[in-house]
């Protein structure tokens, strides 16, 4: 789960509590306490039903009794909540397997929030334009705590499909897109951020060691991109650039990816390209180097 996610937080702290005879197995749900007023809170139900949908979109798909389980809660509640959600359509069930998924309302809101930010509106010009000069595959995507989110993409006429949706999650250590975004902070940051962060082994490429990885940011920072030369998953290579604020503090990140042997073959062309692309994107956002 992701730390600090009402997921997370729900399984810590709402794990249910008996309150009599388990039913089936299930103990029951501790009652919500009422509030000054004397009535019941709906603060908990409206708190578990976003947990659900949180977990939902981590696991992608997953059964009503799975969630049940790993969220600790009573099945009867999760399928009452389900069963709203899905009503509501912000879940949707596979007719074959029952399992849910994210429903289309959440990503009519997904799109709502995107268009509203500077960022989502001026980007998908420049990934179009990266994704036509360089024939692969164009990221966009976000920090969120030590990893980087997708949360844009374009394709080249010569993509070969990456297993990567918008949604999916990279840590920063071992991807192009995280070492660009970590390379364009202020050094104490970037120092401060490296010391705490976990450095796990993905591919034998993979940088683990504190210094080495803040010796390659520097070699970043001062060239303007970074290569995944397949630190994050084998025959995928990449290169990626910080996109910066009107105030010059790295917001994202873009990159160009494919099969390692083609990309990295050409990190001499297209890091410069990205570079570019990136400087202009920011320069749109209000950025003024």
């Amino acid at each position: 789960m992701v730390a600090g996610s009402l997921a997370e937080n729900l399984y810590r702290d709402v794990v249910p509590i008996s309150n009599g005879t388990p039913q089936n197995g299930i103990p029951k749900e501790a009652p919500v306490p009422p509030n000054e007023n004397g009535k019941k809170s709906h603060t908990g139900t409206l708190e578990r039903g976003l947990a659900v949908l949180e977990h939902v979109g981590l696991r992608q798909e997953i059964s009503t009794n799975a969630i049940a389980t790993q969220l600790g809660l009573s099945r009867s509640a999760i399928y009452r909540i389900v069963h709203t959600l899905k009503e509501l359509e912000y879940l949707e069930a596979d007719h074959v397997t029952g399992r849910v998924r994210l429903g289309a309302r959440l990503v009519e809101l997904g799109v709502q929030a995107m268009s509203s930010t500077d960022l989502h509106k001026a980007a998908p010009q420049f990934l179009a334009g990266l994704a036509s000069r360089s024939g692969e595959t164009i990221f966009l995507a976000v920090p969120d705590g030590d990893a980087m989110v997708y949360v844009g993409k374009d394709r080249g006429a010569n993509a070969v499909t990456l297993h990567c949706q918008l949604g999916t999650r990279r840590p920063q250590h071992a991807s192009s897109l995280g070492k660009a975004w970590l390379s364009a902070l202020a050094p104490p940051e970037r120092v401060e951020r490296v010391t705490r962060m976990r450095l796990d082994r993905l591919t034998p490429n993979t940088i683990v060691d504190r210094t080495q990885l803040l010796e390659e940011l520097d070699r970043i920072s001062k060239r303007g991109w970074a290569v995944d030369n397949i630190e994050n998953e084998p025959d995928v290579g990449c290169v990626a650039a910080p996109i910066r604020d009107r105030t010059g503090q790295p917001i994202a990140a873009m990159s160009i990816a494919g099969p390692a042997g083609r990309v990295l073959m050409r990190t001499d062309e297209l890091g410069p390209m990205v570079a570019d692309a990136a400087s202009t994107l920011s320069r749109r956002l209000g950025y003024l180097p």
